[in-house]
C-alpha cells in the first residue's frame, strides 16, 4: 500500500515531513526520502504542501494525528 507523504520545503532545502500529524524535520532531499522509507517501507508518494493547498489538505485530514492514545 502506498502512503501519502506530505512535506513543506524551505528555500535552503530544509523542511518538514508530516507523519501522523507530527512534523519530522529534514535537512535535505536524502533525509526526506530516509523518513519516507522509515515510516512507509511499503512505499510512499510525495506531496508538496504550499500556502495555496494547505487549507484544502487540512480540510481533507492530511495532517490528522493517526495515533490512538
Amino acid at each position: 500500500m502506498t502512503h501519502q507523504l506530505y512535506y513543506e520545503i524551505n528555500d535552503d532545502g530544509t523542511g518538514f515531513a508530516f507523519i501522523s500529524g507530527e512534523p519530522e524535520y529534514f535537512r535535505n532531499w536524502n533525509e526526506l526520502h530516509e523518513i519516507g522509507r522509515e515510516f512507509y517501507p511499503a512505499g510512499y508518494e510525495l506531496h508538496l504542501v504550499t500556502a495555496d493547498n494547505w487549507q484544502e489538505l487540512y480540510d481533507m485530514g492530511a495532517f490528522d494525528n493517526e495515533c490512538d492514545y
